[in-house]
């Protein structure tokens, strides 16, 4: 033993402390897997029951705690057997549709957090605390996009007492909240272990702190936006029809006609409303193939002296021939009893789909790509919106061509069969423009931040939730639209065949509810806005920042694994017991 280590033991034991790793995997793997799978059953039930809304604050603690420095395989696994539980509890009501489908979207989830897992792993500590909160927001904002995109399960849904702050952070500024606390969480716990802690990369901070200044900007224009003031108000009439699903496309269409024509007769006689709203798919048909269907609802429509927006299914056939079957869409037909146009003498397929879509007219513009192409009249106002977010594996399958089983399975039972419409649409009455949103449509901020863009003042949520009974899944899906009525400052009146029917208010609270599980109808004072929010205006930005700054952070990532794999190397070619990169010295007199 050399002078120095005699003068100095305890100062070089603390340093080597402090720059002691945790050997990598050193718990038990099956140990590892059981507390992932605890972690993630407490997000089930977090997201599942009431009771354990609170816990979200604390919920993703144990997430962090369990990713691994550089180690793949095992961040890998703890992502699965996180996701999979997680999944399996929160949404086990899909098990009420097909079994096989919560299976497979469990194991879908849990991979793709597996991802995400292995992603933060590659970040040492105390690097990878800082960045946990944007890699999560990351892990959200990439979940809800595309043509699988899921945006159910996002923490910032369950961010209470802040979630007015949506108005300006958005849903994901929110998870970035409730992951920055589990960050501080993890950091007690390391600090309390005495685990390894080393400096941060150069220029690292840039990265870190530009999500935290947009956020800072965002509570800023929060604390200093106005108090929001409707331009108007109008009464809307809502009618829950409460059809079992069983029954839902069994009963016959003019017993469904009666309910809801009835319910709708008791509303409007006794405050006769502005507008009246069915629930998606209200009538169990294809509109197109009903010509007199359209007939009578214009004339209930001209006898209440309201206007009507109704869920239907609906085909268009302007380019087909008669006797050929149309494009099927999910659709939602608005009818204006001051319109001056009535559709009069009932016609054939084509006549109905031109009076509720307009005419198609040759497009003006030449293109040698498709020369044929054509598009609806401008002069023309259309009463019909087509759903354009479609659920994936019912409404329709994803690469189909590529999986011809799947497209053939899902068909046996009576889905993949709809096309998608144009995001972003309206419907223009004499109050104002209508942004539909029929059922999963409300799950996706954008689609309902688009029909704001186009003008709507209000936004209309249409879902039917018998599919799953008396779930947590209506309680969970109606938590969509109080977060998109708080992003875009418009009212979200939400009408259920079953369920939840309710009216939102962009200060988040529930103005109005119709009991659920029952057939009831009621008319409520629903105000009108045109101001824009924060959030309505910069969308998706914080979504994209946090990637940016993650793929700038992997980039300087891989400088730190390329100086640990050249000093281990030095390290293997120098003699046991010598140090290459610090000569001992003797300590001065």
């Amino acid at each position: 033993m050399n002078e120095t280590q005699s003068m100095n033991p305890k100062d070089d034991s603390s340093k080597d402390t402090r720059q002691r790793k945790r050997p990598r995997g050193s718990r038990p793997i099956h140990i590892h897997c059981l507390f992932s799978a605890l972690a993630g059953i407490l997000l089930g039930l977090v997201f599942l029951l009431p009771v354990f809304h609170r816990l979200v604050w604390v919920s993703l603690a144990p997430v962090f705690l369990l990713i691994t420095y550089r180690n793949p395989s095992r961040n890998f696994l703890s992502g699965v057997f996180i996701g999979v539980p997680w999944f399996l509890i929160s949404c086990y009501w899909l098990s009420h549709v097909t079994l096989p489908g919560l299976i497979c979207l469990s194991l879908f989830e849990g991979a793709y957090l597996g991802v995400w897992l292995v992603l933060a792993g590659r970040f040492p500590a105390p690097w990878r605390n800082y960045l946990l909160p944007i890699v999560w927001v990351g892990y959200e904002f990439v979940r809800s996009k595309g043509v699988l995109g899921f945006s159910w399960n996002l923490m910032g849904h369950l961010a209470y007492p802040v979630e007015g702050l949506a108005q300006t952070f958005g849903v994901y500024g929110l998870s970035f909240l409730v992951a920055a606390v589990g960050v501080l969480i993890t950091i007690m716990v390391l600090n309390a272990r005495e685990e390894y802690s080393g400096p941060l990369p150069e220029g690292s901070g840039t990265f870190i702190m530009l999500p935290m200044l947009w956020l800072l900007l965002a509570f800023f224009v929060y604390w200093r936006a106005p108090e929001l003031k409707p331009d108007k108000k109008i009464y809307v009439g809502v009618v829950q029809g409460n059809f079992e699903q069983s029954l839902k496309w069994s009963v016959p269409v003019d017993e469904a006609l009666n309910r809801y024509v009835n319910l709708t007769n008791e509303t409007v006689n006794e405050s006769h409303p502005d507008l009246v709203i069915w629930p998606e798919a209200a009538l169990p048909t294809v509109l197109s193939q009903k010509p007199n269907l359209l007939a009578v609802l214009e004339r209930r429509v001209r006898e209440w002296e309201s206007s009507l927006l109704f869920g239907v299914l609906d085909e268009d056939v302007r380019t087909n021939s008669e006797e050929a079957p149309g494009t099927l869409y999910n659709s939602a037909v608005f009818l204006d009893y001051r319109s001056s146009g009535a559709l009069g003498k009932v016609g054939t397929r084509k006549e109905i789909a031109e009076y509720l879509r307009g005419p198609l007219e040759p497009d003006t513009k030449k293109s040698l790509l498709f020369p044929a192409a054509f598009s609806g009249s401008k002069d023309h106002t259309p009463k019909v919106y087509d759903k354009s977010r479609l659920v994936p594996f019912g409404e329709f399958v994803p690469f189909r061509q590529l999986l011809p089983f799947v497209q053939d399975f899902v068909e046996k039972q009576g889905g993949g069969a709809f096309s998608n419409g144009m995001e972003g649409m309206t419907v223009s009455t004499v109050f104002g423009e209508i942004g539909p949103l029929i059922c999963f449509e409300s799950t996706h901020p954008g689609l309902a931040r688009k029909a704001a863009m186009n003008g709507a003042s209000l936004l209309v949520t249409m879902t039917n939730d018998a599919w799953f009974g008396e779930t947590a899944a209506a309680r969970q899906h109606a938590l969509q639209s109080r977060f998109r009525a708080i992003e875009t400052g418009r009212a979200v009146v939400r009408v259920a065949n079953t369920g939840m029917t309710a009216l939102y208010l962009p200060d988040g609270t529930v103005a109005e509810r119709l009991p659920g599980w029952e057939a009831l109808s009621d008319t409520w004072v629903v105000p009108l806005y045109s101001h824009l929010t924060f959030q309505f205006r910069v969308g998706d930005c914080l979504g994209w920042l946090c990637l940016v700054c993650l793929g700038f952070s992997l980039l300087l990532a891989r400088g730190i694994h390329r100086e640990e794999e050249e000093s281990g190397e030095n390290r293997d070619h120098n003699p046991i017991g010598q140090s290459k990169t610090r000569p001992e010295t003797s300590p001065p007199e």
